[in-house]
């Protein structure tokens, strides 16, 4: 059988400590989902980067026109991998900051 315990605390104070609780694992679990994404995206280019080492070498034994495409085109991919680091810090950091509420 459940007991009812009475309380004297302000219903709102109770709701804000709970919200309070809820905001404070919503918030690490985010930080933890955000560090594991950019853990997980800068692996991911960590091997793309190594394939383009490797085959970088391939390029410069076939053709030296070639390199000069492969050095654009790895800077390319280098820039687009640092801006969706980015996209995604921001977005993580946007979803932790909307996690700041209260009554």
């Amino acid at each position: 059988m459940t007991e009812t315990k009475k309380t004297t605390q302000d219903p709102t104070d109770v709701a804000n400590e709970m919200i309070e609780r809820s905001t404070a694992a919503a918030k690490t679990f985010t930080a933890a989902a955000s560090a594991a994404t950019i853990a997980g995206l800068r692996t991911a280019f960590d091997l793309q980067n190594g394939f383009f080492a490797a085959s970088r070498s391939v390029v410069d034994a076939a053709v030296a026109a070639n390199a000069k495409f492969a050095d654009q085109a790895v800077g390319a991919v280098k820039a687009h991998q640092a801006e969706t680091t980015k996209l995604v810090e921001v977005s993580n950091k946007m979803v932790s900051d909307s996690l700041q509420t209260k009554i």
